[in-house]
C-alpha cells in the first residue's frame, strides 16, 4: 500500500553494480516515477571542464591524447589509457574520487525530501554504501554484461577487460541491502524497477527501516 506521508521524508538509496550490469536502466525507471538523482558519472565529468585542475592533472598524467580537437576530454580516449591496465586505473581514481565524494556528499546534503537515488558504478568500493539508507547492487551474469557491452559499441576484448578491473558482484553483494539480479529482459528490469519504487513508498518497508 502507498503511503504518502512517506514522500515528504528523504528516503536516500544508493544503486551500483559493474558496467553492463544494468544499473543505469534501473536509475532511469525509477527517475521516471519521480526520483531526485545524483548521477556519479555525471559529476565526474562535470569536474572535467577545460583548463579545471583535475583536467590539468589528468593530462599531465595521461597526454594530450586523451584531448579531442577542441581541446575537451574525450571519454573514450580516456577510457581506453585509464582503464588499460590496474596501475592507470589507480591512478585515475587517485585523481578523481577524493572530488567526486566530496560533490556527492554536497548533492545528498541539498536533497531532504522524497526518494533520492545516488548512482554510482563504484558504491560499494568507495564506502558510499554506508552513507545510504539502502544500498541496492545491481547484478547480472557476466555473459550478459560482456553481450550489452558489445551491443553498445565495445569490442569483446575490451568488454572482458572492462570487467577484469572491476571488483566482482561477490566481493561486495554481502554489504547491499538488496541485491537486484537482472538476467531477463528489459521489461522484466522495468518491472522490477516499479516493484522497487512501489516497496520503498509502502508502510511495509516503512516498518521494516524501523524494526517494528
Amino acid at each position: 500500500m502507498f503511503d504518502r506521508k512517506l514522500s515528504q521524508r528523504r528516503l536516500l538509496v544508493g544503486i551500483g553494480g559493474n558496467i553492463g550490469a544494468g544499473k543505469t536502466t534501473v536509475t532511469n525507471e525509477l527517475k521516471r516515477y519521480g526520483a531526485k538523482i545524483i548521477d556519479a558519472d555525471k559529476i565526474g565529468w562535470a569536474l572535467l571542464r577545460r583548463n579545471s585542475p583535475h583536467y590539468k592533472k589528468l593530462v599531465e598524467v595521461f597526454g594530450k591524447r586523451i584531448l579531442n580537437k577542441n581541446g575537451q576530454i574525450d571519454h573514450k580516449a580516456l577510457a581506453e589509457r585509464a582503464f588499460a591496465n590496474k596501475t592507470s586505473l589507480k591512478k585515475l581514481n587517485r585523481i578523481m574520487h577524493p572530488p567526486i565524494i566530496k560533490r556527492i556528499k554536497k548533492e545528498i546534503t541539498k536533497n531532504q525530501k522524497g526518494l533520492v537515488i545516488l548512482d554510482a558504478a563504484l558504491l560499494f568500493t568507495l564506502g558510499l554504501n554506508k552513507e545510504m539508507d539502502v544500498a541496492i547492487l545491481v547484478t547480472a551474469p557476466e555473459r550478459l554484461k560482456v553481450k550489452r557491452l558489445i551491443e553498445s559499441g565495445m569490442t569483446k576484448e575490451a568488454a572482458k577487460a572492462r570487467l577484469k578491473l572491476q571488483e566482482p558482484d561477490s566481493k561486495v553483494w554481502r554489504k547491499a541491502g538488496f541485491v537486484l539480479e537482472n538476467k531477463g529482459s528489459l521489461a522484466e528490469l522495468r518491472r522490477k524497477s516499479r516493484a522497487l519504487w512501489n516497496f520503498f513508498y509502502s508502510s511495509r518497508f516503512q516498518n521494516l527501516k524501523t524494526g517494528s
